[in-house]
Formats: C-alpha cells, structure tokens, sequence
C-alpha cells in the first residue's frame, strides 16, 4: 500500500514537474523523489509520467490517479492537522450514577461548552456500580460516582460534596423536631434500587436498623411521584434532587436524630488509560 508522503510527493511533482523542485520543497535528495516515484508505479502496477525533455508529465493514467487522490490526500492533512494542533475538540464519552447525571452533568457540559464549542458529548445515566464497570471495560473515557471508590483500577477524584435527606409529604410528620430512624422505621420505604450509591450510603449508615423497604425504583423522580401520592410513604434521596420540592412544600424533610448521611461525588478514570488532551482538559475543569 502506498503512503501519504508518497502521495505527496507525486502531487508536487504533477504540478512543478522537476525532480529537483520537489526535492527542494521535501527537502530530500532528487534520487530520494525518483525511487519515491517508482515505488508508487510499482505498488500501482503502471507508469504515471513520461519524460518530455527535462520535465516528468503525467500520462493519462496519471491524470485520472491525481484526480482520484487530490480530494483523498487533502482531506488526510485535514485530519492531521486537527488531531496534531493544541485544539480542545472531539467526542468525550461520559458516564454517571443518576443524581449526578441528572443534577450536575448538564451544568457542567454547557459551562464547559461556553469555550470549546467543538467538543460533543455522550451521557450516560446508571448507578455507581454499573458506572464502574463502564469505565474499568473501557466502555466510557469519564465516570461519575456518589459513593467511596476503593478500586485499585482506577484514579479517584472528589468533586463535590452531597448530603442525603429523609423525606416524606406528610406534613404533621415534618412538624416534629426530630425523628429516630426506628419509629419511622415501619413505614412504606421507597428506595432505589441495589447498586444505587444513594441506597448503599442510606442503609450503610443506619445499620444495624431495618427498615421496611416497600417498593424499589431506578429513578428519583419516580421515587418523588409515589411520595407525593400517599402520606405512609418515605424515602431518602439526595438534597439536590429534592430542593424544589422542600423550597414549594410538596416534600418534607424529617431531621433524624444521630445519624449524618453526608457523602461525596467521585470523579473516576481508568488507571491504565491514556487519557486524549479533551480528556485531560475536561477533568481539570471539573476539579477546579
């Protein structure tokens, strides 16, 4: 197969038609764009110039090659260009437990998308351990994650801190100061489902409590719409998910007496990757 330097010099050599012209433009010797020229005929399988005085001319069959390969050739150095220039573009593959990629991720990718106009991006939206399992296949460039991350095959970061809240949509349970997780202990639990990071930091941190979970859901709004339908029904979700709620009061938060369900964001990245500068760039705009 021939290459593109090989392409290159036949181009330039079409156009000026002196070996010594090209070798000046290369900055290579002349024997150096003569054996370029003949391995390209080789590899081809025919002559594409013939000699007319002191000047290389193409032949027909030239004609139709440098038709065929201008429009080839100048779209490669196009390509070359861009991926050799300190230009911020591409596609950036991203994947994120839930609450993250509901609450924070938009509003990461259109701050982001205010000075690098080029990049795209994909999101998708999981729990933490499926999220992990994405970007330790390979699968996803960046992952975000809303529990501890102890995995030897990934890099770590703090992003954010995030804080969980009980909450129901009965009011005369909100008017008590302060709960213990025993008497409410009973009442229809909502939770997400296993392998969600807000259901393992809950049921983490109350342990040894049991606690009668009623229905499981993939999804905190669907959570937040069986809430709001019955007064017997409590759930805990993150507090970015459920300040407008508690702001118009169609939720309420119960304060749980000796129990803190603070938790962090991870920002996650396979160790072993070489990250693409996009990458790079993107995760130091998230860290900063």
């Amino acid at each position: 197969m021939f290459t593109l330097k090989q392409l290159e010099v036949f181009i330039s050599l079409a156009y000026k038609q002196k070996v010594i012209d090209v070798a000046m433009e290369f900055q290579l010797s002349q024997s150096a764009i003569s054996m370029s020229i003949k391995e390209l005929e080789s590899i081809i399988g025919e002559k594409l110039f013939e000699r007319i005085g002191k000047r290389l001319t193409l032949n027909e069959r030239g004609v139709l090659f440098l038709e065929l390969i201008t429009p080839q050739v100048d779209a490669l150095r196009k390509i070359y260009a861009n991926f050799s220039s300190q230009k911020i573009e591409g596609n950036l593959r991203l994947c994120a437990s839930a609450t993250i990629a509901n609450y924070l991720i938009p509003k990461y990718i259109n701050k982001y998308n205010e000075t690098h106009q080029n990049v795209k991006f994909s999101l998708k939206s999981t729990n933490t351990n499926d999220a992990i399992k994405l970007i330790k296949d390979g699968t996803y460039d960046i992952g975000f994650i809303e529990d501890r991350c102890n995995d030897e095959m990934l890099i770590c970061k703090k992003i954010a801190s995030d804080e969980l809240v009980v909450v129901v949509a009965n009011s005369e349970l909100a008017k008590v100061k302060e709960h213990f997780i025993d008497t409410l202990a009973s009442m229809q639990w909502i939770m997400r489902e296993v392998g969600s990071g807000t259901r393992s930091t809950f049921l983490n941190t109350i342990s040894p409590e049991n606690i009668n979970i009623y229905m499981e859901f993939d999804r905190t709004e669907t959570i937040k719409n069986f809430l709001k339908l019955s007064p017997n029904y409590i759930s805990c979700l993150p507090r970015i998910s459920v300040e407008q709620e508690l702001k118009d009061g169609s939720l309420f938060e119960l304060p749980i007496r000796g129990y803190d369900f603070k938790r962090d964001f991870i920002l996650i990245m396979r160790k072993e990757k070489k990250n693409s500068m996009l990458a790079n760039d993107f995760m130091k705009f998230i860290l900063h």
